[in-house]
């Protein structure tokens, strides 16, 4: 830390050498970060764009898409003299545009991390632009009986595509120029903590400038690189470092002298928040090790709210209906399917854990040989041998989920909620999970935040990363984000992915 910005340090600090030398260190590549003021503006701009609501790129995308389709239909004029007229310019537009907003949030084109690769830009574009084109063609010929030219439709959707890429790629360029300085105010492993989440692929828009601690700095904290000594005395040196984020150690933020030295650090222009908040938003989890009881008081859960219960039933009930008869087609080749495999039975059941610790029996077409466990719960593994190769067609699809339908019609499962366990699983992960059973407040789902934002888990260090989305979407429950699931969920069965 240098000099600026320790001043007043007692000896309880650094030693004023040393810490000339880490604020030389960081100075160089700090001003380096900073550059010029047009790669300045470029930082700006990017972190705008990432905290663009999904609202505002849809309005370009349908922006896009309605330049196309005027274009197309000023260079394209359909013929008057035909036995099934063509639509109108306003029927293409209200059908092109509802087509590509249903396949944009299928396939996450608006998520956050689309941005992050332009591998994602262009597979999500691709898949959306494909899908809207084929559904609004069905539209067209089968609901509406009418007929659109190709020509016409090809350029629209080629315009969009163009456009869209276009858009997002040079969205992508200027997010990958923002690395804002993230300092953090507590201990070593708040800092590693943060360290392992960039190194995971979270925290992209951060540059971690290194950690300071609000009591007397140790020894091995004083090796360590990346520790500035005590917090900064002067908020004068947070610009020479490239701070524009602070966040701060549950533990730290209860320290008096934290939170004097908070409130100049907020006048100075930075943005100071705790690690629970910071990492919730910048996560989608609840770091379980952080919350206390008192979290579920002041979380102002919605479990229990009478109009969310109500419309979460009915759209359990319609989309379960709905997809029982639009799946009935499949049961029977499915079902053949699996008894051809191997010759073992079709379905199979198991009790399960449901809301408020009820067990319940759970069904789902059989994808494990029928000797997989012979009554001892085990847990799944990544390419598990036990796995048929039908098996593993339909849990990549999805398909071996179906008949959970029916927990749902009867009220013991619902769509989106935290995946259900068995009840031996469930006892062993409440005793080694800290607050393991609240994610019992509510009926587990078919899918969840948990399933499309986590890998297939197998430990209980992964059941431990599964329960903090859990208490994510326990805490932002609400029908959007039952839909933002659902449409995510849709996706992974149209990509075949598990």
């Amino acid at each position: 830390m240098c000099a600026q910005i320790v001043a007043g340090v007692d000896g309880s600090g650094l030693a004023a050498p040393v810490l000339t030398d880490l604020a030389e260190r960081r100075r160089t590549p700090a001003r380096a970060a900073l550059g010029s003021s047009s790669e300045r503006l470029i930082r700006v701009i990017g972190r705008a764009l990432l905290r663009l609501p999904a609202s505002t790129w849809l309005v370009v995308d349908l922006s896009v898409l309605v330049l196309g389709i005027y274009l197309a239909y000023c260079s394209f004029p359909p013929p008057e003299m035909l036995i099934t007229p063509h639509i109108a310019l306003w029927q293409a537009l209200a059908v092109f545009a509802f087509s590509t907003i249903m396949s944009s949030l299928v396939f996450g084109l608006y998520e956050r991390e689309t941005l992050m690769s332009r591998a994602r830009i262009l597979t999500r574009m691709f898949l959306t632009t494909g899908v809207a084109c084929v559904l609004s063609y069905a539209i067209i010929y089968v609901v509406m009986y009418s007929l659109v030219g190709r020509r016409i439709s090809t350029m629209a959707m080629s315009v969009f595509l163009v456009g869209g890429v276009g858009v997002r790629l040079g969205a992508w360029w200027m997010v990958q120029k923002v690395h804002c300085g993230l300092l953090v105010v507590g201990s070593k492993a708040l800092y590693r903590s943060l360290e392992t989440a960039q190194q995971n692929g979270l925290l992209h828009e951060y540059r971690l400038v290194g950690y300071a601690t609000s009591g007397k700095t140790d020894h091995d904290d004083q090796r360590d690189a990346s520790c500035l000594g005590k917090i900064l005395q002067q908020v004068g040196g947070l610009p020479a470092l490239g701070v524009t984020d602070i966040v701060v150690g549950e533990n730290d933020a209860r320290d008096p002298d934290v939170m004097e030295w908070m409130v100049p650090c907020l006048q100075a222009g930075c943005r100071v928040t705790s690690e629970a908040i910071f990492y919730e938003k910048a996560t989608g989890q609840i770091l379980v090790d952080e919350i206390t009881p008192s979290w579920f008081l002041f979380a102002d859960l919605r479990v229990h709210c009478d109009e969310h219960a109500t419309l979460k039933r009915l759209t359990d009930l319609v989309i379960a209906g709905f997809g029982l008869c639009l799946s009935a087609t499949l049961w029977p080749l499915i079902a053949l399917a699996v008894k051809l495999g191997d010759g073992g039975p079709v379905f199979y059941s198991q009790d399960r854990v449901g809301e408020n610790g009820r067990i319940f029996r759970l069904y789902k077409f059989r994808t494990m040989r029928p000797d997989a466990e012979n009554g001892k719960s085990i847990w799944c593994a990544p390419n598990d041998p036990r796995v048929t190769r039908v098996g593993l067609l339909l849990r990549r699809t999805r398909l071996d989920e179906l008949p959970q339908l029916y927990n749902v019609l009867v009220g013991q499962m619902s769509l989106v909620g935290p995946r259900p366990e068995r009840p031996d699983i469930v006892e062993e992960l409440c005793r080694k999970v800290p607050y393991y059973a609240e994610r019992h407040l509510v009926k587990p789902g078919i899918t969840g935040w948990a399933q499309i934002s986590y890998r297939y888990g197998s430990s209980i260090e992964d059941a431990k990363r599964k329960l903090q989305y859990d208490l994510y979407y326990l805490k932002h429950m609400s029908f959007e984000l039952d839909m933002i699931i659902l449409f995510r969920t849709a996706g992974t069965f149209l990509r075949g992915a598990c």
